[in-house]
């Protein structure tokens, strides 16, 4: 990796952290771009370069999440059915939240926030959905129609899990593993 790629890579993590404390210490709502920036050491101009919104922050990374989870899909082991290998995908996928510079404490925030835009979620949420059934198909050899039930029921299962458990002020590690359990419940009718 070149000194370039090396300093974009600390400037993004250096805004990711500085909004993780800035949201902890001072609530989403009040903090702004200008004091992220600042508590990164950049200008207002470099964090609009990483990050469109303010809540993009608390969405980084979706994409390489989403690939670790269809990369665990395509490792299918033997004998592992279905469920167990989505439930193990959304493993992967959740784990990657806590490694890929998700700062502690903003997941909570994720779940607190309004839509920015009804549209863009439900697509970027569709898109996922499809990607994740598609690779369920192509590993497993089930049905179309299977693979979507299955993947609904996994986001849903995760999703609700980690709002219910944030509100009610769980840590994130603790979230994670109701998350994990959440799926899993969820997936056993398949089986």
């Amino acid at each position: 990796m070149s000194l370039r790629e090396r300093k974009k890579q600390q400037t993004r993590q250096a805004l990711l952290d500085a909004a993780g404390r800035l949201f902890d210490e001072q609530g989403y709502e009040e903090t702004t771009v200008d004091q992220i920036a600042a508590a990164a050491g950049v200008s207002t101009r470099t964090f609009f370069t990483y990050f469109r919104h303010k809540a993009d922050v608390l969405h980084t990374n979706s994409d390489e999440r989403l690939e670790a989870g269809i990369a665990a899909i395509h490792s299918r082991r033997p004998g592992e059915s279905p469920a167990e290998l989505l439930a193990r995908a959304f493993d992967e996928m959740l784990a990657e939240s806590w490694t890929m510079g998700l700062t502690a404490g903003l997941v909570g925030e994720a779940f607190k926030l309004p839509i920015l835009s009804p549209r863009a979620s439900i697509d970027r949420s569709n898109t996922r959905m499809d990607r994740l059934a598609a690779a369920l198909v192509s590993a497993c050899g089930v049905s179309q129609m299977t693979a979507y039930a299955m993947v609904g029921a996994a986001i849903g299962a995760v999703s609700g899990t980690a709002a219910v458990s944030m509100s009610e002020g769980r840590s994130d590690e603790e979230t994670l593993a109701l998350t994990s359990r959440a799926c899993r419940q969820a997936l056993a009718g398949f089986r």
